[in-house]
């Protein structure tokens, strides 16, 4: 029999749902109502107007920017550093200014340029022959390009320099035995043969000793050729021998020397003493020369040239020399036969 306080019209699965509870439903009820009677569009649910002053409706200023200004210069605050000394350009005791780094510089540039110049050059200058210096007008003309600061090496150019002095000597010696032997004549001491013999070695000697004797040496020094010296050794021994004999005075030989020499002073004291001055520049000759061939010797042995050495080359040269030849007499008959 079913309960008299239940609900005969309600749903019988709703009796064990603790959600059909009549105090449940009643308040799910009243709050779903309320939900549905709200209208945000009423006039009673719109907010009150708020009133607000022109002051305050009125945009807020707008801010303009600063004019540009000019940034502020960097001014630097005094060293605190001391000032460097100044030094002079001088080396102490000398007047002489010290060569400048850019200085070295250009003339290491200006020594680029030139030898830049010289290679990338496709002709080479041929030397112009400067010995002896002639007029350009004489019909004969220098034999010999003869500059010794150029083709001579540093080391070497001492030795063949006062070899040129000696040379030059030897010029001046001859000279002054032509005027010892004008002034021997002219007092009766000479008849006139020596003053003959006198020009002809004059004239002879002054080439023949440069071409013989000087030039060689320079080629040797030019090409450390040991040919060369060895040639050299042998025509200045008989050189030296020739001025000892030229000191001395031979009578009739050309050579004003000591005996001749004494013998004008008996006939005119003028004179002998023009003779004895000749005499003496032969024997200044002689001891010069001694001493110099003495040191080009000593070059020569510390170089470690040899005999040997010379005869190679000479062998290599005559060879050189055959096969010019040879291909000379081939021209020469190929241009006949054509």
């Amino acid at each position: 029999m079913a309960d008299y306080g239940s609900n005969p019209f309600a749903d019988p699965h709703d009796a064990g749902n603790p959600f059909a509870d009549p105090s449940v439903t009643e308040a799910t009820s009243s709050a779903a109502q309320g939900i549905e009677d709200y209208n945000p569009f009423a006039e009673d649910n719109l907010p009150e107007p708020t009133t607000t002053s022109a002051a305050e409706v009125a945009p807020p200023p707008v801010a303009r920017p600063a004019p540009p200004t000019q940034p502020t210069l960097y001014q630097p605050e005094p060293s605190s550093y001391p000032t460097p000394p100044s030094y002079d350009d001088t080396y102490p005791g000398e007047d002489r200014p010290i060569v400048k780094d850019d200085e070295l510089g250009k003339a290491h540039e200006e020594q680029l340029r030139q030898q830049q110049t010289t290679q990338q050059s496709p002709l080479v200058l041929e030397k112009k022959n400067n010995f002896p210096p002639l007029p350009a007008k004489c019909p004969c003309q220098p034999c010999f390009y003869h500059k010794i600061s150029e083709e001579i090496p540093p080391h070497n150019q001492s030795r063949i320099r006062h070899m040129w002095l000696l040379w030059w000597l030897l010029f001046a010696s001859w000279c002054l035995n032509e005027i010892a032997y004008i002034a021997a004549f002219a007092v009766g001491t000479d008849d006139g043969e020596g003053f003959g013999f006198s020009l002809l070695w004059f004239v002879l000697a002054i080439p023949f000793s440069f071409i013989c004797w000087y030039w060689p040496l320079y080629k040797a020094f030019k090409s450390d050729s040991s040919m060369w010296f060895m040639f050299f050794f042998f025509i200045f021994f008989f050189q030296i021998i020739a001025f000892v004999v030229y000191a001395i005075g031979v009578p009739k030989s050309g050579n004003m020397g000591f005996i001749l020499a004494f013998k004008t002073v008996s006939d005119s004291t003028a004179a002998g003493i023009i003779c004895i001055i000749s005499s003496t520049f032969w024997a200044a000759c002689a001891i010069i020369a001694a001493i110099l061939m003495i040191r080009v010797h000593k070059y020569y042995r510390t170089s470690g040239m040899s005999v040997e050495q010379a005869q190679q080359e000479f062998a290599q040269s005559r060879a050189a020399r055959s096969a010019a030849s040879a291909a000379a007499e081939t021209t020469v008959a190929a241009v006949t036969a054509k």
